[in-house]
């Protein structure tokens, strides 16, 4: 995704504007990167922007030990906390107030994206059904 420049931009974006779109600002929101990879690509551009936490999600070992470099690197340790664990078996210590999911390829199924975001949306989110809370806000 970090190289992808037909869509990372309109992830950016839309990161960029749910975070200021809250009138407590963007330091009062937690984010939820599901499936952050090794760059933590998402992660980061929330923290950038101003998030006041951001749960980073990474079930692969190996990924999840470079996204804490990553994170390092770039100085936010402090606001991103990389969890890892396939997200369906892990307990977040809080509610998020909107999610980035970036784990789905052509297919909706792939990666078992369904299953993946359908957990997240019954036990991460503090209003999991509204649609701004979610990017993307759908899937086909």
């Amino acid at each position: 995704m970090v190289g992808d420049a037909s869509r990372t931009p309109f992830f950016e974006k839309a990161i960029i504007q749910r975070l200021n779109s809250v009138p407590g600002g963007p330091e009062s929101q937690v984010v939820l990167d599901l499936g952050t990879g090794p760059f933590a690509f998402f992660a980061i551009l929330a923290a950038q922007a101003g998030a006041g936490k951001v749960y980073a999600i990474e079930a692969s070992k190996e990924a999840a030990k470079s996204a804490r470099v990553a994170v390092k690197q770039a100085g936010f340790e402090d606001v991103i906390e990389i969890v890892e664990g396939f997200s369906t078996e892990i307990t977040l210590p809080q509610k998020v107030d909107f999610a980035v999911a970036e784990i789905i390829g052509s297919v909706a199924t792939e990666e078992g994206a369904y299953g993946t975001i359908l957990d997240a949306h019954n036990r991460f989110l503090k209003e999991p059904n509204k649609a701004s809370n979610w990017i993307p806000s759908r899937i086909q």
